[in-house]
């Protein structure tokens, strides 16, 4: 009997000590898209798209900060492959780089604790920091069609009233 519970106690153990291991020498590689075309769009979308590598071949579920302090899940495409999404709206939109800062569950806890306790969340250590780039949207032509039609058919008719009073007179 004892020899039963040392047994449930040693798995249990390694159990614990395997779910609970982060992960270990993280490489990264990351491809971004953007929102291109903003012609009648309120709001752009963003998708940082990365796979991340573990020395230990762990699979962390991880959790994304952005820098306005928002914490959101991040999905898990295949293997090693993950996602992650944002939107902002068009008139506050610019291109560049968005530093995203990577937790998994263990990571994620001390954030929320940290945010509970009105700490600084960029004291909480992240796995990998990962840059995603982003580019700026099309927001249309300087000058409306409708504009410089108007001043064309100004100046034609300008043009047609002098050449007519020249004529005339």
């Amino acid at each position: 009997m004892r020899q039963i519970l040392i047994g449930f106690w040693i798995g249990f153990c390694i159990t614990n000590v395997v779910q609970a291991s982060s992960c270990n020498n993280p490489k990264v590689t990351v491809t971004s898209f953007s929102t291109e075309d903003a012609t009648i769009l309120t709001q752009l979308a963003h998708i940082g798209e990365f796979s991340l590598k573990c020395s230990n071949e762990i699979k962390p579920n991880l959790f994304a900060e952005f820098p306005c302090g928002k914490v959101v899940p991040v999905a898990r495409v295949a293997d090693n492959q993950y996602q992650v999404s944002w939107i902002e709206d068009v008139k506050r939109s610019s291109s560049g780089s968005v530093v995203v800062r990577l937790f998994d569950e263990e990571g994620y806890s001390s954030l929320r604790k940290a945010q509970r306790d009105g700490a600084k969340a960029s004291n909480v250590k992240s796995i990998i920091d990962v840059t995603v780039t982003t580019k700026g949207a099309y927001k249309g032509p300087w000058v409306k069609a409708e504009l410089v039609a108007a001043f064309l058919i100004a100046g034609v008719a300008y043009f047609a009233i002098t050449t007519k009073n020249k004529v005339q007179s």
